[in-house]
């Protein structure tokens, strides 16, 4: 609105109620954010760059790396739930350049992009983990997208799209206020940096994005699942079959090379069955795999082919990842009580079983439930899964 057209509002107004009045109008308006109604989330657990050198204080800083942003830029922390960029409709390359990925390309965030070693960091280890995105408006969604950098990745440069793998990636969504996704944490040493994606549903909502970079570390040791990383997202429950041939992967489908697979997905492929480990399109599971700790995005988990048997048939809560696997179950013998293991039924950590003779404990619920190469005592991964507890004879 021109001044030319308040003017006479303003003139005519001469009583001390119609000035209050002003005032009160003014006053309501500068609360008001410069943006509108542009506020939409950030991720708060592990929390990201710009979160951490928020709460670290946006005029007077005290971590090294956060000082260096202010001097370079970083007036956005103001307002962490905007770092986004409108009309993207999934051409997040095309709108955001090389070396500005944790700004979105702002000049208000350049300072999140500096190239440093020291950016404040959570502690995590390879295994599932969960990140929480707190949406400060709730909007439809097409996709959340996580990212992770490559294994001897260079913190002296600026942060590429080529350095990035994709790792995880969501489905479409309704509007949330709290969106939390249970992400698979490849193996990795030292430092490094996922990024995450929220792409608005550009169909039924708009096409913005939103883009966060957070900040980890793995130590020197975090290349195998550990029993502080959450169980796998997927329920499942069992009930009893009976496979008629010796094909313990029949009711898996085939590895399909445009399908898009995320973590506990599992196919059969060229006789083998495979678990995917993150998110995969195209990665061709006989080349692409490996045991658990590898750092293959696919898990083999064996031969498709074995004896006969009575089988608990797993399925998953995700229609995109039906879970079988043959059933082998011990006798609880001697002074063991816990309740005889059944390959493939759901265990969550802290579960006991027997099986062969001794009892054991789940340590990862995720791997505890895939069974096969993880049935206690037996399969070859078993100790990445499970603990001896003792003898029961």
């Amino acid at each position: 609105m021109k001044t030319t057209n308040i003017k006479p509002s303003i003139t005519g107004i001469t009583s001390r109620k119609g000035l209050s009045a002003l005032a009160l109008i003014i006053g309501a308006a500068s609360l008001l954010p410069a943006t509108g109604a542009s506020a939409h989330g950030y991720v708060s657990s592990p929390k990201s760059r710009v979160i951490m050198c928020k709460e670290n204080g946006i005029e007077n800083p005290s971590h090294p790396a956060c000082i260096a942003a202010k001097a370079a830029g970083n007036q956005g922390l103001y307002t962490p739930q905007e770092v986004a960029v409108g009309g993207v409709r999934d051409n997040h390359e095309d709108y955001i350049p090389d070396g500005r990925l944790c700004s979105a390309n702002r000049a208000n965030l350049y300072g999140m992009d500096l190239a440093r070693t020291d950016w404040p960091a959570t502690q995590v280890s390879s295994g599932f983990l969960d990140f929480v995105w707190t949406n400060t408006a709730a909007h439809k969604t097409t996709y959340f997208r996580y990212y992770i950098t490559k294994e001897g990745y260079d913190h002296s440069q600026p942060l590429r799209w080529s350095d990035l793998v994709q790792i995880h990636e969501s489905g479409p969504a309704d509007q949330e206020w709290v969106s939390t996704h249970t992400v698979w944490m490849p193996p990795r040493t030292g430092k490094h940096i996922v990024y995450s994606i929220w792409q608005r549903d550009w169909v039924r909502d708009a096409a913005e994005g939103f883009y966060q970079c957070i900040d980890v570390d793995y130590g020197n040791g975090g290349g195998t699942p550990s029993s502080s990383s959450s169980s796998a997202p997927s329920s499942v429950s069992s009930s009893s079959s009976s496979i008629p041939s010796n094909d313990t992967c029949a009711t898996l489908p085939a590895w399909n090379s445009s399908a898009v697979y995320n973590n506990g997905n599992q196919v059969k492929h060229n006789g083998n069955r495979y678990q995917a480990q993150w998110w995969t399109q195209s990665q061709d599971p006989a080349y692409n795999s490996g045991p658990a700790g590898s750092g293959f995005v696919w898990l083999d988990l064996g031969a498709c082919t074995g004896s006969p048997v009575s089988s608990s048939s797993v399925s998953s809560s995700s229609s995109s990842s039906p879970a079988t696997s043959s059933s082998s179950s011990s006798v609880s013998t001697g002074n063991c009580t816990s309740p005889a293991y059944v390959d493939g039924s759901s265990y969550s950590t802290g579960a006991k079983v027997v099986n062969g003779g001794s009892e054991y404990e789940c340590t990862v619920g995720g791997w505890c439930t895939v069974g096969g190469p993880y049935a206690p005592g037996a399969g070859w991964a078993w100790t990445n899964a499970w603990s001896f507890v003792r003898s029961c004879n």
